[in-house]
């Protein structure tokens, strides 16, 4: 249960008790259950502590080291390189079978030793002149720390790993076969991540996992999708988004805030970057070639597995769309919509750029005048907030394009900023609030 979950019960049993709806017996019980909400941030900032001392102790050695480092011999170089892993290693090992219960001394144990590997592959590279190129480093050392989240239960390890074999993909942009490899690693922390999902489902532990893991794919999907037809990205990255918002706003029981929904929160900004940017006529000119982020010159039988991925990406986030819609959740629908029309406007815009920018202008309009009045209907001022951040963005846009003289795009901004305050206070107002 969630921090706001448990100072919300905390209130309510006092009154459960005095009402008999529960005996004192049965109330302590819970207390002792959920334990002292000041414990939950203490345990995470011990935590956050550790690792951040792992971090600086790291990167001390390493500087230490730098310093008139050629001046050493060759042996004593090659023990200073394998010290401090010798010494991470004796401190990991220790954890693991004396302070197996310690989250904060599992972290940062193993955020260290992920350091310290990287550091004396380095070192001991340099010192014994082993030729490799900056791709195989990251990977084999990726490869190496990767069992500590699975031995150390450790998240700090995982999020390098992600980081750093994106890294590695992005050494391959020119080659997108190799670059595809970039899946099946990830692949590796995937049974990690469900397991810690499974775990600690509300906890910062499992939302950290989570960014981790969408920025991830977004950086790998860059580097090794749509390389094989022009302007493929459009269809790609808006399917993407909209898999993660779909997801992410699946109804889980015991989710009530919107940091246990990253997927959802990345997804939402996601998908209304995404309909903005499309709204303009420079995205529908990469599909003809005129704006290329890649070359597309591959081997058709290395273009399988790119368009395969796709296709299943495409079809999961279809698929989402329509099991809302059939739920008539129509915010989400409507959101979810994305890569269907940007299916369309693929169709229609490697002939011309006017009938998707067109669809595109009319779709952030209907999305955000409906999230506006969604929001007033239900007293909501996150709601209200933000489709007319969205709604404004769309006007500034087109006021931008024309040539509009600057008092008229002036009065156009007082009249957006005049429209927001009136609508909030109006808001507080039905709500109770002060005005």
């Amino acid at each position: 249960m969630n921090k706001k979950a448990v100072q919300w019960l905390y209130k309510e049993l006092p009154d459960l008790v005095s009402k008999g709806v529960l005996p004192q017996s049965a109330a302590d019980k819970l207390c002792e259950h959920y334990g002292d909400i000041k414990s939950m941030d203490k345990k995470w900032f011990v935590i956050l502590c550790s690792v951040l001392g792992a971090l600086l102790i790291g990167l001390g050695i390493i500087l230490i080291f730098g310093h008139n480092w050629e001046e050493l011999s060759r042996p004593v170089r090659a023990v200073l390189s394998l010290l401090p892993l010798m010494i991470g290693q004796a401190l990991a090992m220790w954890v693991v079978f004396k302070r197996p219960e310690s989250q904060a001394l599992k972290e940062g144990t193993a955020t260290f030793l992920s350091l310290m590997v990287g550091a004396s592959i380095a070192l001991i590279s340099q010192t014994y002149n082993i030729p490799g190129d900056t791709p195989t480093f990251i990977l084999t050392w990726m490869l190496l720390i990767v069992p500590l989240a699975y031995l150390m239960e450790a998240t700090i390890p995982a999020a390098i790993f992600v980081f750093g074999v994106s890294a590695w993909a992005c050494h391959f942009w020119n080659e997108p076969l190799k670059a595809f490899l970039f899946w099946p690693l990830l692949a590796v922390v995937v049974p990690h991540f469900i397991w810690s999902l499974q775990q600690e489902k509300y906890t910062i532990r499992a939302t950290i996992l989570a960014l981790v893991m969408t920025i991830g794919i977004f950086i790998g999907a860059g580097f090794t999708l749509g390389r094989s037809w022009p302007g493929a990205w459009i269809i790609i990255y808006s399917s993407l988004i909209s898999f993660f918002y779909l997801l992410g706003a699946w109804d889980f029981k015991g989710i009530s805030t919107n940091w246990q929904r990253p997927f959802q929160v990345l997804g939402g900004l996601g998908i209304f970057a995404m309909m903005f940017m499309l709204t303009f006529r420079f995205p529908w000119d990469s599909i003809t070639g005129r704006y290329s982020y890649a070359p597309n010159e591959i081997s058709s039988w290395a273009a399988i597995p790119d368009n395969i991925l796709t296709f299943l990406l495409v079809g999961g986030a279809l698929l989402l769309f329509f099991q809302y819609a059939k739920r008539q959740d129509w915010m989400r629908t409507l959101f979810g919509a994305l890569p269907l029309l940007a299916l369309i406007g693929y169709a229609f815009g490697g002939t011309s750029a006017v009938f998707p920018m067109f669809m595109f202008n009319v779709y952030l309009l209907s999305v955000s005048v409906f999230r506006l009045m969604t929001g007033i209907r239900t007293n909501s001022l996150s709601v209200i907030n933000t489709g007319m951040v969205m709604l404004s963005a769309l006007v500034l846009a087109r006021f931008f394009d024309s040539e509009i003289n600057f008092v008229l795009k002036g009065l156009v901004f007082i009249a957006i900023g005049i429209g927001f305050l009136v609508t909030n206070v109006g808001i507080l107002r039905r709500k109770g609030g002060a005005a």
